[in-house]
């Protein structure tokens, strides 16, 4: 069953990269420079989509969408100088998967909901050159996660079926797009806990990136 695997899409940040740890402390400082508090569980909710409905915490926080824009105007500042070394960003594993995948044939895709431009600079920074053969971003022309939009994108990009994918995710959003595409499904968990009813929708569970391999070597 696993032989006809073929191509691994991984999401970014929180996945490959530390950054999503990064953002909440970035939109917390930006908070309470402004002398407002946002619940950091309303925030992990939205954590793995490039769209969200604000409107329902509009009565209650109205700041709330000038304080993630600001956010993320100064996100680039904050990344460049906790992640100054190349590498130090790097979710345990990375390149150890990475080469195992690219030694054994694997395609590498890379799925976001962060732009392209944002993903281009984390990969540049990662310290090894990660050979990724498809890179897409929700913001471009695909409807966010949960939609299986970005995903089916890069299996016809690809050239191959969405049973011939795998999906490395962190977040809930990535994992239901992933099983609304009809592809496998790999949770390794970074910021947001998953439920009895988000588990319904896990097919593997990794605590890391290098643990992936295990389940390749699993015949």
């Amino acid at each position: 069953m696993m032989e006809t695997i073929n191509t691994i899409i991984f999401d970014m940040d929180g996945l490959m990269f530390d950054t999503e740890t990064l953002y909440i402390d970035v939109f917390e400082d930006i908070c309470k420079k402004h002398d407002h508090y946002f619940p950091r569980e309303y925030l992990l909710g939205m954590l793995g989509t490039s769209y969200f409905d604000y409107s329902i915490y509009h009565k209650d926080y109205p700041w709330l969408e000038d304080m993630l824009e600001i956010a993320d105007d100064e996100f680039v500042s904050y990344y460049e100088k906790r992640f100054a070394i190349p590498g130090s960003a790097n979710k345990y594993g990375l390149k150890e998967l990475h080469d195992y995948l690219k030694s054994n044939n694997y395609n590498i895709c890379i799925a976001s909901s962060s732009s392209v431009t944002h993903i281009k600079r984390l990969v540049n920074n990662c310290g090894f050159d990660f050979k990724a053969d498809l890179m897409l971003s929700s913001q471009d022309e695909y409807a966010s996660k949960p939609a299986p939009d970005l995903f089916l994108a890069c299996a016809k990009k690809m050239g191959v079926k969405p049973e011939n994918c795998i999906v490395l995710e962190d977040s809930k959003n990535g994992i239901r797009a992933a099983y609304n595409a009809n592809m496998r499904r790999v949770w390794i968990p970074d910021q947001v806990q998953f439920n009895d009813e988000d588990m319904k929708y896990v097919q593997y569970q990794c605590e890391n990136l290098k643990r992936v391999i295990d389940i390749k070597e699993a015949k």
